[in-house]
C-alpha cells in the first residue's frame, strides 16, 4: 500500500476538490446575496399607521394582573399597587 502523504497525484486531487469546493460555496454565498438584495428593493416599505391588529383596544390582561395583586397582598398595599399600575399606565 502506497502511502498518499508523499504522493504528488493525491495531494494535487485534493487540491483541486478543495479548490472547486471553496468557488460553489462563494459562488452559492454570492447567488444568495445578490437575490436577497433584490427581493428586499421589491419590498413595501410598512409604515406602522398601516398596521391594525385584532386586539381589543384595552386588554383584559392588565386588570387580571391587578386583581392578582391585590388577592396576593391582600389588599393592604392597594394604595401603592394602584399608585405604581397609574404610574406606569401615564
Amino acid at each position: 500500500m502506497q502511502n498518499n502523504k508523499f504522493n504528488k497525484k493525491a495531494q494535487i486531487g485534493e487540491t483541486l476538490t478543495w479548490g472547486v469546493a471553496t468557488l460553489i460555496v462563494i459562488g452559492i454565498l454570492i447567488v444568495f446575496l445578490f437575490f436577497s438584495s433584490v427581493l428586499a428593493t421589491k419590498t413595501k416599505i410598512l409604515n406602522i399607521d398601516d398596521v391594525k391588529s385584532d386586539v381589543e383596544e384595552k386588554s383584559p390582561v392588565l386588570s387580571i394582573k391587578t386583581a392578582l395583586a391585590h388577592y396576593i397582598a391582600e389588599d393592604r398595599n392597594s394604595e401603592i399597587i394602584n399608585k405604581i399600575l397609574e404610574e406606569k399606565n401615564d
